[in-house]
């Protein structure tokens, strides 16, 4: 396509029955077969835009995750949603000439194989470009499409190792750690979402382009970008940060993981002076209250953390004799930030999570009904809905692949040969 389909500029406008969801029209072609590009078309599915998500007929890495109910992965439920799913092997001849068929009536690709490999396949930009395609491309690889490390295999985990991120995590006398999910995975996804948009976004604004435009997004640089100043501090200072555990007074935040003495876990963040009076009243701290009104957080770093140390030592020791619902209550009244630690069974009950539809209940083909996040961000005045989770393999091939013209012979000749 030369721009955005003329479905998508109209929904962007309205209509006179109201505003329908943000990204309807916009049409994605999604190559994905491992989390973050899969989550990148599915952040896109969920605002509106209709997407085709294209999976080899026999391998499917995410499908093979766990946890799985009978043979369905409940990651393929979640990521998938909102997806048509069609079966095609790109590389063959015909499943080439069928990707490029697609391709040519998508504003949006997403792809993250190995940088190379969808060149190797003549399905790179440069490819695409001669073969008339107009689309808007995001590629996201372990370590981007360029760099000396471009060509090595990349997943989350090893970009929570190289942004940083697992040096900063963990006890200041333990190990680095690693998050329990798929953080770069996510994260990378959502910088990806956001490239996406600023693409389509500059052509709307700019014009036409010609040929295929890149995102280049690597999974470690999302991490990397994240983390606030561990360059900056690097470069000032000459320091290289440390792990901090769960306090963070070296940051001149009172921030730690708290435990009442009922044995309720529950976290305290307070930045600035006027958030830490707030916990230094609730706990009843008269000497450090009095310390920081007279102005020692405008002092030496040491000082700053050395009174810091203090605080959190008395507002450990003030949690530890009260039960949970009187820490609860003074909090509140304090006006502290504060957050009881969550379980899933905790957020499944909560009252805040139903009330901005951050719980929702998607059909599923094979499980039935799945309760599984929301759509987010919310956009007031308009209605995001996810009419179904990740459908079995081939769901829509009959009815993508007519779209293209090809009648039932036409495509059991294709499943027959295994190009679909």
């Amino acid at each position: 396509m030369t721009e955005l389909s003329d479905n998508a500029i109209q929904s962007a406008a309205g209509d006179a029955q109201g505003p329908g969801p943000i990204l309807e029209g916009l049409r994605v072609l999604d190559f994905s077969h491992q989390y973050s590009g899969a989550l990148s078309a599915s952040l896109l599915a969920d605002l509106g835009a209709s997407v085709i998500a294209v999976e080899h007929p026999v391998v499917a890495p995410i499908r093979t995750m766990l946890p799985r109910k009978g043979e369905q992965s409940i990651w393929w439920s979640v990521i998938q949603r909102g997806k048509r799913v069609i079966t095609l092997n790109i590389n063959t001849p015909r499943g080439r000439e069928l990707a490029i068929e697609l391709a040519r009536e998508a504003d949006v690709i997403c792809e993250n194989f190995r940088p190379g490999t969808l060149e190797k396949w003549g399905l790179g930009p440069a490819d695409l470009t001669r073969e008339g395609v107009t689309a808007v491309m995001l590629r996201i690889s372990g370590f981007g499409q360029s760099g000396p490390l471009s060509q090595r295999p990349g997943f989350g985990t090893v970009a929570e190792a190289i942004s940083g991120f697992a040096h900063l995590n963990g006890e200041p006398d333990g190990t680095p750690t690693f998050p329990s999910t798929t953080l770069a995975d996510g994260v990378a996804a959502t910088f990806g979402a956001f490239g996406v948009m600023a693409a389509l976004w500059g052509r709307a604004r700019n014009g036409p382009r010609t040929g295929v435009e890149v995102i280049d997004v690597a999974l470690f640089e999302g991490m990397f970008r994240l983390i606030p100043t561990q360059i900056a501090d690097y470069d000032q200072l000459g320091t290289a940060p440390v792990r901090p555990g769960n306090k963070l007074t070296s940051h001149g935040i009172l921030r730690n993981l708290f435990q009442s003495g009922d044995g309720t876990w529950f976290v305290i963040s307070a930045v600035g002076p006027a958030a830490i009076r707030r916990v230094l009243l609730a706990a009843e701290a008269t000497d450090q209250v009095t310390r920081l009104d007279d102005g020692v957080m405008g002092t030496a770093p040491t000082n700053v953390v050395e009174f810091l140390d203090e605080c959190d030592a008395l507002v450990t020791a003030w949690a530890a004799k009260r039960e949970w619902k009187v820490v609860d209550q003074l909090l509140s009244e304090a006006d502290v930030v504060y957050q009881l630690i969550f379980d899933a069974a905790d957020i499944a009950a909560d009252a805040h999570y139903q009330a901005r539809g951050d719980l929702i209940e998607v059909p599923d083909d094979v499980l039935g009904p799945v309760l599984m996040q929301g759509v987010v961000p919310k956009f007031p005045g308009r209605t995001h809905t996810v009419d179904h989770a990740g459908k079995p393999r081939g769901t829509d091939n009959l009815a993508v692949f007519a779209e293209l013209g090809l009648d039932e012979a036409a495509i059991a000749a294709l499943r027959d040969s295994g190009v679909i």
